[in-house]
């Protein structure tokens, strides 16, 4: 047999085996260390390449500028309050860091140069003012005060990685502004926003790690510690299972130069490892402890030990790569390459257990079980005695009961557990779940200012959607713009008829229909100036150089004109949308200023006498940029704003036409929810409906992070369909192979499927609709790798019994329940604890995956494989055994034909 030839071979080369084992673990070290640093965290990575939605944020990287002040890219500051006093307070923390802004938010470059990094600091939103509706007075109640950080377009460092030096700022210009003013600021304040969120699950990743590292190795030291009353014994899986995982992280580093792997297989990949990885070391060292307990030498144990418990965890450790392995065919690369990762960690894990864990007892023999003695088992010894002695009878005289209980009522348990899973499939299949990925992964200060955001405003914010329009014929051009004396002064935006005539209109009928759904609390299209002149009402309508005759005549006279202008100016920056209205107070005071250039450098060279009193001067200069600047207003808008795309983006010289147009809609609600996400499918049907009868429209994309998880839900929940199905088809191939059985494969998967749907049920229950949409598709595909485990260990007992020691089907049942109980017990506490220690993390996703893959593994563990595998194995009688003749050993033919003759 195989497993002879292993175990021969091992026996032999053991030392060689642990020095291999050493310079592997040396050689990946590094590259292991580096891969926890390259985890992505950004869920627009983890797409579906030939999504449309996919193909949008595609679109948006390559022809389409930067949009730096979108709100989904912008930090924020989120302040609330309950009352008039504490709206003061809120106020007052404002002007602090506006005040503070170019003193401590700064960086130094490499020269030693301070500069100002955030360039300004603005009110988004102020939920709580309202007015009375009675009085029409002004009245404050609960709400919040949302301010956006913009950054220097100087600075050059990394948004995300600057959340905590950002946040630490904050702290200090507060601090410094409390002690100069002799006040205090008691109202918390919580920086959220896109990158704050992404940088706060990296950490909470990180420190999640940290703590089921420590929770997870120490219930593993304890309960085998225990079980084996050896402390030496108890660090021999987690050791082993530790340098496993360093190997399996410096090939997945490896890995990542061509693929992105999402933080959260990293997570998965320590648990899975370490609770499958420590059962498959625990069933060897105890199947070596029974053998030399019941009188074989050293190493008669190690090749018994090799050759059985071997072939059991190799046959188990085969269905969880099966598991595993088959998620990789996934389009979602989220769930593909955590499938790739956590097989290959289970392939690492089985090979560490079946070649380290053997070398380590061929070298150190039975001192591994130190301070305990294989003599203390004898009779009278010190392990026949005391607690321990008294806990293995305990343990024994259970399984000895359950075992004959369930042989005496195997038609009851049947039914029992059937009854059982009826309603349980029935809570699974109809429950509804989550699409919001995003905040069941969100934790620390920013999930606290997003749940304030979704208490008091749009969640949706931060996460917008997005539709993208392709023209065939040009909609603007992108131009340079010229000051007075020729010099290049930034660029212009220039309408064309294309869209003033034609696909304008078009966009207003499909943004007016977006609203349509009370979800969808704002849309905004591309700015346009003129748009904003006409609504503001004002005459503005005068010539310049009859203004500047006006102004130096009679400039009390031109002042109404003045007025006008500052007013337009004022109605642009009240009425504009939150982020539109950060670029317009960003823009206003630098345009005034170069228009006021362009003003005097105007009259230095017309040579007239015309004197304009100083005090015009920049009313003037505001009356030149409304006038005639709205071609540059609109190109630092919408450029900024990301609302134009084409040519000009790639362009050396920044010019070209715009062929593509944005529209963002932002949901009240969460833009992951159900209620959004609703929101998302009416939005596709509009643009679908629209731009059906729109003319000069090539191609459209909706698209953005909600909607690509939409894209992605929809897309693999039909691939998840396939993938159970082949799961099972490959499982139980393999079962068909390694059992010989026609009745074995079957009832396995079925009482597999039984669990699931009680920790399908159970999940539901305990979390409602919080349930993420993945965590059924990805609990069906693991549960059948993982939870074919325990009924793999219990089977190749019975099959060994039955085979290879003459037993009867019952005898067998329940010499293997007696003899593996304890084991496969103490295997699934290890294996459920270590998933289990998933729900200490800040993380909502992570706490369900442990809720569920705990709740799966003890059931399997304690109650399926205790009591149901063995009843239905009872009620099938010989029938588990009946497979076909090609697959039997000379010997088994030779017994199956002795038996036919009978």
């Amino acid at each position: 047999m195989a497993y002879d030839r292993l175990a021969d071979a091992i026996i032999k080369h053991a030392k060689l085996i642990l020095v291999a084992w050493i310079v592997i673990l040396l050689v990946a070290a590094v590259p292991a260390i580096n891969a926890f640093s390259n985890m992505s965290y950004d869920m627009n990575e983890m797409g579906i390449d030939e999504s449309e939605s996919m193909k949008g944020l595609e679109i948006i990287g390559t022809y389409f500028p930067s949009s730096d002040a979108d709100a989904s890219a912008l930090p924020m500051l989120v302040v609330g309050y309950d009352d008039a006093e504490e709206h003061d307070q809120a106020l007052a923390i404002v002007s602090a860091l506006q005040e503070k802004r170019g003193e401590f938010f700064v960086y130094t470059d490499e020269d030693g140069t301070i500069h100002e990094k955030i360039s300004s600091i603005s009110a988004m939103m102020d939920t709580g003012v309202t007015n009375d509706p009675e009085t029409g007075e002004e009245t404050i109640v609960p709400g919040i005060l949302v301010l956006s950080l913009s950054y220097s377009s100087d600075w050059t460092g990394n948004v995300i990685d600057d959340t905590p030096v950002l946040r630490d700022q904050i702290a200090a210009a507060l601090a410094d502004y409390e002690t100069e003013n002799n006040t205090e600021f008691t109202l918390s304040t919580y920086l959220t926003g896109n990158p704050a969120v992404s940088y706060d699950m990296e950490n909470g990743a990180m420190e999640d790690i940290s703590h089921i590292d420590i929770f997870t190795v120490l219930m593993i030291l304890i309960l085998v510690g225990l079980f084996f009353r050896s402390f030496i014994t108890s660090a021999m899986p987690p050791v082993t299972m530790g340098v496993a995982f360093a190997v399996t992280m410096g090939l997945i580093y490896g890995l990542m130069y061509f693929m992105d792997i999402f933080f959260i297989t990293e997570i998965m990949l320590l648990v899975s490892m370490m609770g499958a990885g420590c059962d498959y070391c625990i069933f060897i060292l105890a199947r070596y402890r029974e053998e030399r307990r019941d009188g074989k030498d050293h190493h008669a144990a190690l090749h018994s030990a090799i050759k059985w418990a071997g072939e059991s965890i190799t046959i188990s450790g085969a269905s969880v790569i099966i598991g595993f392995g088959a998620m990789s065919i996934c389009s979602f690369s989220m769930i593909s390459t955590m499938g790739i990762c956590l097989a290959l960690g289970i392939i690492i894990a089985l090979l560490a257990a079946l070649t380290f864990i053997p070398s380590l007892l061929e070298v150190v023999g039975d001192r591994i079980f130190w301070p305990t003695k294989m003599k203390e088992y004898e009779e009278g010894g010190k392990a026949t005695r005391g607690w321990f002695a008294w806990s293995s009878r305990v343990g024994h005289k259970y399984f000895d009961i359950s075992s004959k209980f369930t042989l005496k009522h195997a038609k009851a348990i049947a039914i029992v557990a059937v009854l059982v899973t009826v309603p349980a499939a029935y809570v699974a299949l109809e429950s509804d779940t989550s699409y919001d990925m995003t905040s069941s992964l969100m934790t620390g200060d920013s999930e606290k200012g997003m749940d304030l955001i979704g208490e008091y405003a749009d969640q949706g914010m931060i996460y917008p959607n997005y539709v993208l329009l392709e023209y065939d014929e040009p909609v603007a051009t992108v131009d340079i713009a010229y000051d007075i004396t020729g010099q290049p002064a930034g660029y212009t935006l220039t309408w064309n008829d294309n869209w003033l005539n034609n696909q304008k209109q078009a966009l207003q009928e499909m943004s007016s229909k977006f609203q349509e759904d009370e979800n969808i609390t704002s849309v905004l299209t591309p700015y346009e100036w003129s748009d904003v002149i006409a609504a503001s009402g004002q005459n503005v309508d005068i010539s310049m150089s009859d203004l500047i005759a006006l102004a130096s005549t009679d400039p009390m006279a031109a002042l109404s004109y003045l007025n006008a202008a500052q007013a337009v100016v004022d109605y642009a920056q009240q009425n504009a949308y939150a982020t539109v209205a950060i670029v317009l107070e960003n823009m206003f005071p630098a345009m005034v200023q170069e228009y006021r250039a362009n003003l005097e450098a105007m009259l230095a060279m017309s040579g007239s006498d015309i004197t304009i009193p100083e005090f015009l001067k920049d009313p003037i200069a505001t009356f030149m940029l409304v006038t005639s600047g709205g071609a540059s207003i609109d190109y630092i808008v919408n450029s900024n704003l990301g609302y134009i795309g084409g040519d000009f983006a790639n362009s050396e010289t920044g010019t070209g036409n715009v062929t593509y147009v944005k529209v963002s809609a932002s949901t009240h609600e969460a833009a992951m929810s159900q209620r959004s996400m609703d929101s998302i499918a009416y939005m596709q049907n509009v643009v679908n409906d629209v731009t059906g009868s729109m003319v000069g429209v090539t191609a459209t994309w909706v698209t953005g992070t909600a909607v690509v998880m939409y894209d992605i839900s929809e897309i693999i929940s039909g691939e998840f369909t396939q993938i159970e199905i082949l799961v099972v088809i490959l499982i139980i191939i393999l079962l068909f192979f390694v059992m010989r059985s026609y009745t074995i494969p079957l009832r396995s998967v079925a009482t597999i499927l039984m669990s699931i749907c009680w920790t399908l049920a159970a999940t539901h229950l305990i979390f409602g609709d919080e349930v993420t949409w993945l965590i059924p598709l990805i609990l069906l595909v693991i549960c059948l790798g993982l939870g074919m485990d325990y009924d793999i260990l219990l089977t190749t007992r019975i099959k060994e019994n039955v085979r290879a020691h003459g037993m009867s089907n019952d005898e067998a049942i329940h010499h293997a329940v007696v003899h593996s109980g304890s084991v496969i017990t103490i295997c699934g506490l290890i294996m459920g604890g270590a998933f289990g220690t998933l729900m200490l993390s800040s993380m909502g996703m992570l706490q369900q995956f442990g809720f569920a893959l705990c709740f799966a593994i003890l059931c399997d563990a304690l109650i399926v494989r205790t009591y149901i595998v063995p009843a239905v194995m009872h009620l099938l009688g010989d029938w588990n055994w009946k497979g076909p003749r090609f697959l039997m050993t000379k010997a088994e033919r030779e017994q199956l034909d002795q038996k036919k003759s009978e």
